[in-house]
């Protein structure tokens, strides 16, 4: 789309921009006209930037000013979910004519139409997390960045001794609501839907961006996040876990979750992660429930045998 917009009409540069509820810009990719592209975090010392992101965000409409140096700053609203928004800025030398803001804009009504299928086809309807079909390209391609890792430790000894977990950063949870049925059969499901909501809301709020969060089917959920050793994995996962148990749910009150967590290694593949992830959260469930359990650490205290590597490459969840 950047490429598109710069080759049509040639501004000085042209930059996409996500920016969250407050205003606060995320992230920034940006084509300029030296023909080069870059993705980079936005510093927080554009003034002007941030005027005119709040204008269009305000105006929910197009917005065109000029900047100190006496470039004409166009901002077009692109998209906008739930927690982020995306804005289109061109900066030029000249303002742009009528017939170019319409065409742009006519070119943005595709993109936003293009990206609508895709995030339709990635979310889950009910909560917008990623869904189950988005789950098995994912993994693999956390696992792949895994590899990566592993390979770039192991040509730097010194980190490696310093940080020994560092060969594989990113940690699974697969998470289970305790006594879910038991919402649904007594309330109905138009409350236990609503607890499915707000329990999405709450991991959005305990996660960070860069985390991948997916609604797996029913009650149960994922979480991948990176960190650098179990402990920092251990202390994002309790903070969910205790921000749901403290959460007065309405109608139903105070809801539990299980977890079953494991580290994704470089030579993992997804249905072996999951196993393993999974009998975490079965010790989990079968042990007082409203816990955290590492597939490591058990392994490690002989409270649960290892998982085994299935012939037929299947994996069967609860």
């Amino acid at each position: 789309m950047l490429k598109t917009v710069h080759e049509l009409f040639r501004p000085e540069q042209v930059t996409m921009i996500k920016y969250d509820e407050s205003g606060d810009v995320k992230y920034t990719m940006r084509y300029g006209h030296d023909g080069s592209h870059e993705s980079l975090k936005t510093k927080k010392d554009q003034p002007e930037l941030q005027s005119v992101l709040r204008m269009t965000r305000r105006l929910n409409a197009p917005y065109h000013s000029r900047l100190a140096n006496g470039n004409s700053i166009s901002a077009f609203p692109v998209l906008d979910f739930q927690l982020l928004s995306v804005c289109l800025i061109m900066e030029s030398r000249r303002q742009g004519a009528s017939n170019d803001i319409k065409l742009i804009q006519g070119l943005l009504e595709i993109y936003r139409n293009f990206c609508h299928l895709i995030e339709d086809a990635q979310r889950d309807q009910l909560t917008g997390l990623l869904n189950r079909k988005t789950f098995d390209e994912s993994i693999q391609r956390v696992i792949g960045m895994s590899s990566s890792l592993s390979t770039t430790y192991q040509n730097q000894e010194e980190d490696r001794r310093s940080h020994p977990d560092c060969d594989s950063s990113y940690w699974l949870g697969l998470i289970d609501i305790d006594n879910f049925k038991k919402i649904n059969d007594t309330l109905g499901h138009i409350y236990g839907d609503e607890v499915l909501l707000l329990m999405s809301q709450i991991m959005r709020d305990s996660f960070r961006e860069s985390d991948l969060l997916f609604r797996f089917g029913g009650e149960e959920f994922v979480v991948v996040t990176e960190n650098l050793d179990m402990q920092g994995a251990k202390t994002a996962f309790e903070r969910f876990r205790s921000k749901v148990e403290q959460f007065n749910f309405p109608q139903v009150g105070q809801v539990t979750i299980s977890f079953g967590a494991v580290k994704v290694g470089s030579a993992d593949v997804v249905h072996a992660v999951l196993d393993k992830a999974d009998k975490a959260l079965y010790f989990a469930k079968q042990n007082g429930k409203n816990r955290v359990c590492f597939y490591e650490e058990l392994i490690q205290a002989g409270l649960i045998e290892p998982a085994r590597a299935k012939l037929n490459q299947e994996v069967e969840l609860f």
